[in-house]
Formats: C-alpha cells, sequence, structure tokens
C-alpha cells in the first residue's frame, strides 16, 4: 500500500522548527517547498496496485532521499543515515526531527518498482528540474574520475 505524506506538516516538524537554517536557494530549501508538487502521491500510485499491505515511506519523502542521494553521490546506508541525522535532509523530505529512519535496503525496493514502472526516469527528471531551478550544479559540466589503483598501505 502506498504511503502518503501528511498534509499540514507533523509534529516537530524539521521544516517549521529549523527550517531557517537551511540557506534559501539551496536544493534543501527548494526540495521542501516543491517537493510534494515534485512528487505528488498520484505520480507513484502506479507503484502500489493492490492497495493492500502496510503502508510504505511516503513518495514524497522517498523521491526526495533518492534526489539527495544522487546529488550527493551516497550510498544507500550514507543516504539513510543522512535522512535520519541531518537536518537539511528532514528539512527537504518533511520529516520530523524525532524520524527515526529507515532500513537503506527500502531504497533498492523503491529503485526496483520505479525501474520495473512504466516511467522509469521519473526521478531523473526530477532531478533536472530541481538542477535548473536551484543552479547546484552550475559550472559543473564536466566530471573527472580518477582511475588510478592505489597501492595498500598495509605491509606485508
Amino acid at each position: 500500500m502506498q504511503g502518503r505524506e501528511r498534509s499540514g506538516g507533523q509534529l516537530l516538524d524539521a521544516g517549521a522548527l529549523v527550517g531557517h537554517l537551511v540557506p534559501a536557494g539551496s536544493m534543501f530549501a527548494f526540495l521542501a517547498a516543491h517537493r510534494q508538487e515534485l512528487f505528488g502521491d498520484e505520480d507513484f500510485a502506479d507503484l502500489f496496485p493492490s492497495g493492500r499491505g502496510r503502508p510504505s515511506v511516503p513518495a514524497s519523502v522517498m523521491a526526495s532521499v533518492l534526489v539527495l542521494q544522487v546529488l550527493h553521490d551516497c550510498s544507500d546506508a550514507e543516504a539513510a543515515e543522512a535522512a535520519r541525522c541531518d537536518l537539511r535532509w528532514k528539512v527537504a523530505c518533511g520529516l520530523a526531527l524525532g524520524y527515526e529512519g529507515f532500513d537503506p535496503s527500502t531504497l533498492v525496493y523503491w529503485r526496483r518498482r520505479i525501474a520495473r514502472s512504466a516511467r522509469p526516469y521519473r526521478i531523473s527528471d526530477a532531478v533536472r528540474v530541481i538542477v535548473a531551478e536551484t543552479g547546484v550544479l552550475k559550472g559543473r559540466r564536466r566530471r573527472a574520475v580518477d582511475s588510478t589503483i592505489l597501492a595498500d598501505a598495509v605491509v606485508i
């Protein structure tokens, strides 16, 4: 069953309590302001066609985590930890200050569902909108990847 984000926020909502700490014009502030427009429940309803079972993490929350994960080049474990510990991520994702997080395998679960859907690029499309609106990658046209093999520092 698809989880839904409650309208009106939550008790101890990170955005209401510490949202002023998030820099205006940042991707965090943009996601906080536009998260539900970018990732509406109806945009992810096809991922949960049966309507049965335990509710998932809301689509707007999980999609925001997936976007931040891509933009910060985090592993699943790092993204799950950031959603649990980083105030900027909590504000961007609409989470409460006391949110205890989710297991990193939840990200795998969501990516699989999205990849198998009729619209597998819905998150990438949102990333393009965020990058265009916030300029978060301004001046970064190319990425250099170093393929140098580093010698292990262990003495044999």
